[in-house]
Order: C-alpha cells, then sequence, then structure tokens
C-alpha cells in the first residue's frame, strides 16, 4: 500500500471515490452553526398596538423575528420587551406575538426598559401624558406622527424632555427615503450656484390628512426645508379614507446648513392621491429648467416594502436609543408640529385659504378621529 509521510504520521493515500467522500463530509462539517457569541439587547418598551398603530405589522416584525415571512431574521440590537395598550386585550395579544411583557399601567415600564416607542395613532391627542413619566426618568422616546394636535401639548412635551435631557425623535418613513437625501442635495447644489428655485410640484399616496397627508408634507419639509411662512390645505373632509387634499407651502426661501440662503420667495404644490402606487414625488422648478425624483411602492414580497421604506425608521430608532443623540432638535421637531397645525387650522377653520404659520395660537387644538379613545382617569 502507499504512503504518504505527513507531521511524523504515516497516512494511507485515499483513491478518488474516498477523498471525494472524505471533502464533502469536511464541507458538511465546516458548515455547521458556529457557536454564536452573545449580544446584549436594547429592552424596549411600546406604548399603542392596537387599532391605527405601526407596531403590530411595521415596526415589530422588524425587531423581534416572529414571522419569518414579513421578516427573517433579528436584524437590530433592540428586543421589545414589555407593552401597554389602553385595551388590555390588544396588549395581550400583542405580548402573545411577540414574546414580551404585558404591563398594567402606562408608566409601569419606567426602570425596565432602555428605551420607548409610541407607536399608535389614535393616541396622538395623549402623547404629552402618556411620554412624561418617560421623559422625567430619562428614557428616550420614539413618539409617532404627528407628535401633537396642539403647540401647547407640543411644548409640554418638549419642555419636559429639555428639563431631563431626554432624547425624543419625531418622524416617518418619508423623512428617510432615498430620495429625500437625494432631492435635499439637488436643491442645495442649486441655492449654491445661484440657480434659484420658483416652485415645486409634489405628490404624495394619502387618503386623510392627521395620520398619512402628514407624510407628504414631513417629505416636503425634509427636502425644502423650514422657512415655511403661509400653508394652506384644500379637502373635502379631514378623515375620510377616499378624500381629495391639496397642500400649499408658501416659502419665504431656503437655508441651507452651511448658511447659504435663498432668499426669493416660491411655493411647493402638493397633490394628495389615495391609492395612488407610488409613496412621494416631486418636481422641482428652477430658474433655467426642472428636475424629477419619485419613490415607487415597493412591489412583491412583504419584507420588500418593510424594508426599503420603513426599516430606516427602525434604525433612527436604535440610533437614538444607543447613543442618546436627536437627529432633529427641540425647536426643529417643535416648527414641523407648527407648520402641521397651521395646514390643519387652515382647512378646518379658514376654509382652506393660505394661513400665516406664526399666527396659529397655542391653545388651538384640532380635531382627533377618536376623542375618546383613552379614559382620562388613568392621569390620576
Amino acid at each position: 500500500m502507499n504512503r504518504k509521510k505527513r507531521s511524523g504520521i504515516l497516512r494511507p493515500l485515499m483513491p478518488g471515490a474516498a477523498l471525494a467522500a472524505s471533502s464533502a463530509q469536511s464541507r458538511r462539517a465546516d458548515a455547521s452553526p458556529l457557536k454564536r457569541s452573545s449580544l446584549e439587547l436594547l429592552n424596549v418598551g411600546v406604548v399603542g398596538v392596537g387599532e391605527y398603530s405601526h407596531l403590530p405589522t411595521i415596526w415589530g416584525p422588524a425587531i423581534n423575528t416572529v414571522d419569518t415571512k414579513s421578516w427573517p431574521v433579528r436584524s437590530t440590537r433592540m428586543r421589545i420587551s414589555h407593552v401597554w395598550d389602553s385595551r388590555p386585550e390588544k396588549a395581550a395579544e400583542f405580548a402573545a406575538k411577540f414574546k414580551c411583557e404585558q404591563v398594567n399601567e402606562y408608566y409601569d415600564m419606567v426602570g425596565k426598559v432602555d428605551g420607548m416607542i409610541f407607536g399608535g395613532f389614535y393616541e396622538v391627542k395623549w402623547w404629552h401624558k402618556l411620554v412624561k413619566p418617560y421623559l422625567e426618568a430619562g428614557i428616550p422616546c420614539f413618539i409617532n406622527r404627528p407628535f401633537s394636535l396642539s403647540m401647547n401639548a407640543a411644548r409640554d412635551i418638549v419642555d419636559t424632555a429639555r428639563k431631563h435631557n431626554t432624547p425624543i425623535l419625531c418622524t416617518d418613513e418619508r423623512e428617510y427615503i432615498k430620495e429625500v437625501h437625494v432631492a435635499r442635495a439637488k436643491v442645495a447644489e442649486l441655492v449654491r450656484q445661484g440657480t434659484h428655485i420658483i416652485g415645486v410640484n409634489s405628490d404624495n399616496q394619502a387618503g386623510e390628512w392627521p395620520a398619512h397627508g402628514v407624510h407628504g408634507l414631513y417629505f416636503l419639509l425634509a427636502i425644502l426645508g423650514m422657512d415655511v411662512g403661509k400653508v394652506a390645505l384644500q379637502a373635502d373632509h379631514w378623515w375620510n379614507d377616499k378624500t381629495w387634499m391639496m397642500l400649499t407651502l408658501q416659502y419665504n426661501g431656503i437655508a441651507l446648513e452651511d448658511g447659504t440662503r435663498q432668499d426669493v420667495p416660491f411655493a411647493a404644490v402638493q397633490h394628495h392621491l389615495s391609492g395612488y402606487k407610488a409613496n412621494a414625488g416631486c418636481r422641482i422648478y428652477y430658474k433655467g429648467g426642472w428636475w424629477d425624483i419619485m419613490n415607487h411602492w415597493t412591489q412583491g414580497e412583504r419584507m420588500n416594502r418593510l424594508y426599503y421604506l420603513f426599516f430606516p425608521t427602525v434604525m433612527a430608532m436604535q440610533r437614538m436609543f444607543e447613543t442618546r443623540e436627536m437627529q432633529w432638535s427641540y425647536d426643529y421637531i417643535l416648527q414641523k408640529t407648527r407648520i402641521f397645525l397651521a395646514a390643519f387650522k387652515s382647512m378646518t377653520e379658514h376654509n382652506g385659504e393660505l394661513y400665516d404659520v406664526a399666527d396659529l395660537p397655542d391653545d388651538w387644538e384640532a380635531p382627533s378621529p377618536r376623542p375618546d379613545w383613552i379614559d382620562e382617569r388613568i392621569f390620576g
């Protein structure tokens, strides 16, 4: 028998078939699961998981992986550990699905979590009360759009956060899509060249103003900035999933981050379309031409839409929970909310006419589709 000497050990040389079998076995051994390293996860508490919430179908599956068809693997350093809802049966359903702990009172997660996600919509009227214990405890809070239905309540949130140095985030997916960053860069390029913008025509997929029309507003503000003097919102109704809407923002100009300005005023007009198979887009008219961009609806398996449209928001949550850095300042959040509410007031009380953003009274409160959604007695 032929022999080959290796490291002082005599080994028989294998014929071809035996060698192939040995190689296959070696590959199988190499492909066996590695011993997993441990990773400490951030415990996250959630509020508002019942009707009209992003948590059960959008953010929840991306954080606690329970349905591999919607989201196949763990993709964040977060885990939803606790849940509360004003309807205990909805919290129980969520806890069972996402394998987390249901708490009895809205403040019961203080001391148990590293961050909070307030993910409902019908609860917006009460966000300033629901978030207060967590802001006072210094726990970073993601507060779902549109942040508040009055400037008094918005200031209550911000003042409490400032006092306790607590980071907050209020955003949506349209502030994070790639097209916003591309469009903002184009705007900056035009302004720096001195080729001023003369108008913007935009569209947004939405059926009503406060929950989905606000996405289109955030889209425009992220691209064009916050120097809005007047705003108008025309619609047949503020709460109807088959409504029509037209939003007009009258800009005083554009201020870039480096101090460069366009002082020439212009208008941005946005059509809101129900059932439209694109998320948002715009055509920017400037002296000498125009430029288009569009974020199209992602087709195919459900994960496509969750990943390409919604996942950047989830990463923004984790970024704030881990670093305690705010992506946007308290003042930015307040001004964004003021513009949203001024548009609301234009439609409900001024027949859709242009309304001066600075004239919005702090005590004016926008209507809620479910004004009795939460029993006020829980706040003592």
